[in-house]
């Protein structure tokens, strides 16, 4: 009864991005809503609807709005979806920085296409030591739920998005991009492997970070951008690029 309770819940929410060929409701007055809950954790969906990226035309990561939206109201986590489709470029760390919310801790739900692996963490341009707590925590979960996962793999580094803005921005590790495969976004054809795994690996990795002191998370990385470690970040992603172009 509970699990029906919930797909229809995220059902309800879906119909909100999924309008005019999820475009969204275009009579929205924002692009983004925002809900505050308090926490630190942020949960994002920046293309729950349609948008454009870089002056092109850019279709909805499916049901990562109504994911997100459906987690935070749940376990009242802040939460920001994209309302709906303008044919200008509108950025989510725009409305983040324009209203100042910088401070909290981002987990940025995103689709991708199917791949051998389930799910492709993305931490831009840290180092896995950078996202040590993060990433072995995301391994027991891995490991829990029976996902086969990748970490920074040269699609989905989220250096060019949201991830890879806010590092460079606040020159802090505070962002996870996760992208997932449809199995694990498609609640109407795959309900038991959402609500039984993609539902709970979020929340459990949301309220896992949520529990932790900000200052045990948000690490100094400024000196990344200097012009040598510029470069090497660069030789960094040709050779896990090249390994992927073998590898898969």
């Amino acid at each position: 009864m509970k699990k029906l309770k919930e797909l229809n819940q995220l059902k309800r929410l879906e119909k909100q991005f999924s309008q005019n060929d999820y475009s969204g409701n275009l009579k929205e007055h924002t692009v983004f809503s925002y809900k505050e809950y308090r926490s630190y954790v942020c949960l994002t969906a920046p293309h729950a609807t349609n948008s454009t990226v870089h002056k092109h035309f850019k279709g909805s990561d499916c049901f990562t709005g109504s994911i997100a939206q459906y987690l935070g109201k749940t376990y009242h986590l802040s939460y920001i979806v994209r309302n709906k489709y303008v044919p200008k470029k509108c950025m989510l760390s725009s409305f983040i920085f324009d209203n100042h919310l910088e401070q909290h801790y981002f987990l940025d739900v995103h689709a991708m296409k199917d791949r051998p692996f389930d799910l492709a963490v993305g931490i831009g341009y840290c180092s896995v030591e950078d996202y040590k707590k993060e990433l072995l925590f995301i391994k027991k979960l891995c490991k829990k739920y029976k996902l086969k996962y990748v970490v920074n793999h040269p699609s989905y580094t989220g250096q060019p998005g949201l991830t890879g803005r806010l590092q460079r921005k606040l020159s802090q590790a505070n962002i996870l991009q996760l992208e997932w495969t449809k199995r694990y976004r498609d609640f109407y054809n795959n309900p038991e492997i959402v609500l039984n795994v993609t539902l709970p690996f979020i929340k459990e990795l949301a309220l896992y970070l949520n529990d932790l002191h900000k200052s045990n998370l948000s690490y100094i990385i400024t000196s990344r951008y200097g012009i040598f470690q510029k470069i090497k970040n660069r030789l960094n992603w040709v050779k896990k690029y090249l390994f992927y172009k073998v590898g898969f």
